[in-house]
Order: structure tokens, then C-alpha cells, then sequence
């Protein structure tokens, strides 16, 4: 098994440690050590990293990978009605998740369960990518958001039979759309579509095979709701309060706010093509948005940096924006790193592998060139990606290379 040592890094553990004049050491079964001491240790590679600060390998926590950031959202899902079409998609999207720094993805919805058979692709070693935690389908009331990506269940009898069937398919989590949303059109954003009735019956069946859930929620009573079924994790949370926050604290639900999805809109606006009825709702939820973010991280909500990719102009290769974001509104450098290392793996059940570097853990490892917290836009110069101890990815002298796993 060949080593590689990369000597003189800024370090982030993942787990609010920081270190300078670090070495790490890693190879194909996973890290070796990590600290200070260790230049003498052998390695058949040896990277000099001055300048360059390394994370533990960054997560999206919410993405759609097969859609491309387009003015329309709904419009390009309900364009693309072919398997190849999103597949195509997908696998472009993947390699713009590696240049941005991301080792793995927690895809939220495609069409024809396309993140799953992504997955099994990217596995299997036919297309480079990032580890891809797949939802496939989303489970949704008729007509209701993300119908056209979705299986559409009325009653808890319905629900049940489709968390079923999409754990038969191989999903890693069940998404759930518990209320209206920004991106659908001809309902309003927030308001409860799947029951709690419903919601408990996926719940259920996710847990019974030992996989998560994942809720859009975007109102308070569909956000209660998610609660009181024991959903996992809620996604956006735009009208977050006292009594949300504190539910979630007891409960340990993780939080996903997608900021950059709702700032991107309102930045944007109509004269770049997004719909009307896109911009006005995303404005109303902005009043709240932002505030409760804030609130709830400094109450302790376990937090998942995610931007909602695929939501117009929030593209694949964009995740330094959220960072920069959550920074904006309060959060600290150490705590942004965590929310997209260590927080997802807690999350998605494999922070026995990977989410911090120690040893033992994946080598799932992204490097940036200077310290973000001197220069938050470090974030957006990714310079190597190794995932599984191999390099995937590096930009030299300003070019992409990607590296295909053999």
C-alpha cells in the first residue's frame, strides 16, 4: 500500500481543532496520523503543503445533482424527462463537486432515482465522483412540492408502501416534503402538504431499516409536524423559533438552511430570468430566514452546511458560498469546517469512517491554499481532493485535473 505524507499544512481535525506545522499521513485504507512530528515517517509520496491548510474531505449536506443552477428550476426537471437526460446531468454535476472541495454528496431528489443508480456507479468505478448518500425520489403529497421528481402518497398506508419501495431501491435516506415550497409553482411556500400521519409512517420504515430522514419544511406547522414524527434532519427552516429550536435541541434533529439558495434568488431577481412567484416567496422567507439561522446556532442546533444545488444560480461547484454565509450570520471558521465534516457524518451514520481526521478514519481529505480564517475566500481555492487515500482531483496552475480511480 503506497503512503503519501503532506508536511507543513494548517490543519482542521474537523472537530474545532487547529493546527500549524502539521503533517498527514494516509494511504488507500485510511489515515495514518496526523500532527506534528511526523516528517520522518515513510511515505512513498511526499507533498510539500506550505501555504495550504487541510479539512477533513467537505460534505454537501443538500443538493439536487442533476440540476444545473438554471433560472428555472422546475422548468429544466420537467424538460429533462429522459433517464439519460438527468444521468448526463448528474455525472457532469459530480465532477464540479470534486473541484469544489467536496468528497461526498447527500443528494435530495432526482428523477427516475437517478442518485441512486449514480451512487452505484461511482462505486462500481465507471464515473468519478464523490460519495454520493442517495434519497432517489422524494415522497410527496399529489400534486404536491417536487411532484415532478417524485412519488406522489396520500394517506399513511400510501406513505408506507412508498418508504418501502424506496428502500427496496437502495436509497441511503428518505426525503420528505412536508410543506409547499420557493421552486413549485401554483402553491404557497410553507404551508403543511404531507401529514403527520404520513410523515410518522416514513419515519417509521426509514428507521426500521436503519437509514435517515430528511424534511423540506419550511413553515412552522409543517416543520412541528416533522418534529413530533422524529424526522432527522430539516432542510431550510425558514421560520425558525423558540419553540423549533428548542424541540430540535431535544430531540438532536440536525438542521440543513440551504442559505445560499434563498440569497441567491432574491440577489438575482426576475431581470435574470427567475419567476415571479420564485422571487416574491423566497423575499417572504428572508424576513425569518437569516434570523432564525442565527438563532439556531447559537442555541446549539447540530448544523449540516448544504446550498439546495440546482436552485437557480446555486451551482454544483459553489459550496464556499454557503461557508462564507454561515460565517456572515455568526457562525465561527471552526464550527463552518464541522458543519461540513464531522456534523454530516454524525448525521448520515458513518462517523465511525470518516468526518474527522484521526486515524483509522477514510482519507477523504481537501485542501485549500491559505487559511480561511485569515482569508474566507481560501474556501473557494481548492488545490487537491483525496478521496479513499487517492487523489481525485487538483488544480494546477489554474487547471482542473481530475484523476479517475482505476
Amino acid at each position: 500500500m503506497m503512503r503519501t505524507r503532506i508536511d507543513d499544512l494548517i490543519l482542521y481535525d474537523g472537530k474545532g481543532g487547529r493546527l500549524e506545522s502539521a503533517s498527514v499521513l494516509f494511504d488507500e485504507n485510511g489515515i495514518v496520523a496526523a500532527g506534528r512530528g511526523l516528517k520522518d515517517a515513510q511515505a512513498e509520496t511526499v507533498i510539500d503543503g506550505k501555504g495550504l491548510t487541510c479539512t477533513p474531505g467537505w460534505v454537501q449536506g443538500h443538493t439536487h445533482i442533476a440540476v444545473d443552477g438554471l433560472p428555472n428550476m422546475q422548468a429544466q426537471v420537467m424538460r429533462d424527462d429522459t433517464e439519460a437526460a438527468v444521468m448526463a446531468s448528474a455525472a457532469r454535476n459530480s465532477l464540479r463537486c470534486l473541484k469544489s472541495g467536496l468528497v461526498a454528496v447527500r443528494d435530495m431528489g432526482t428523477n427516475f432515482d437517478v442518485s441512486i443508480k449514480l451512487r452505484d456507479a461511482i462505486n462500481a468505478g465507471k464515473l468519478l465522483g464523490p460519495r454520493v448518500y442517495a434519497s432517489g425520489r422524494v415522497l410527496c403529497m399529489t400534486g404536491g412540492h417536487g411532484y415532478y421528481f417524485g412519488i406522489e402518497v396520500d394517506g399513511a398506508d400510501e406513505a408506507r408502501k412508498a418508504a418501502r419501495a424506496q428502500i427496496k431501491r437502495g436509497a441511503d435516506l428518505l426525503k420528505i416534503m412536508a410543506t409547499g415550497g420557493g421552486q413549485s409553482k401554483g402553491m404557497k411556500a410553507g404551508v403543511p402538504q404531507l401529514s403527520y400521519e404520513e410523515i410518522r409512517a416514513i419515519v417509521e420504515e426509514a428507521h426500521h431499516a436503519g437509514i435517515h430522514t430528511a424534511a423540506h419544511a419550511q413553515g412552522k406547522e409543517g416543520v412541528m409536524n416533522c418534529l413530533r414524527a422524529g424526522v432527522d434532519s430539516i432542510e431550510h427552516g425558514v421560520t425558525l423559533d423558540d419553540e423549533q429550536i428548542e424541540l430540535m435541541l431535544k430531540q438532536g434533529t440536525y438542521f440543513c438552511p440551504t442559505l445560499m439558495a434563498l440569497w441567491y434568488v432574491i440577489e438575482k431577481g426576475e431581470a435574470s430570468g427567475i419567476p415571479p412567484y420564485v422571487v416574491e416567496k423566497c423575499k417572504i422567507q428572508a424576513i425569518t430566514h437569516f434570523d432564525g439561522f442565527t438563532a439556531a446556532y447559537k442555541a446549539g442546533v447540530k448544523v449540516i452546511a448544504g446550498t439546495d444545488a440546482g436552485t437557480p444560480f446555486n451551482y454544483q461547484d459553489d459550496m464556499a458560498s454557503e461557508f462564507i454565509k454561515m460565517h456572515e450570520l455568526g457562525m465561527s471558521v471552526k464550527d463552518v469546517i464541522v458543519s461540513a465534516t464531522r456534523t454530516p457524518a454524525e448525521a448520515f451514520g458513518v462517523a465511525d469512517r470518516t468526518g474527522t481526521i484521526e486515524p483509522g478514519k477514510w482519507a477523504d481529505l481537501t485542501l485549500i491554499e491559505g487559511d480561511p480564517e485569515a482569508d474566507l475566500e481560501a474556501f473557494r481555492r481548492v488545490k487537491m481532493v483525496f478521496k479513499g487515500g487517492q487523489l481525485v482531483y487538483s488544480n494546477e496552475n489554474g487547471k482542473d485535473v481530475f484523476l479517475p480511480v482505476l
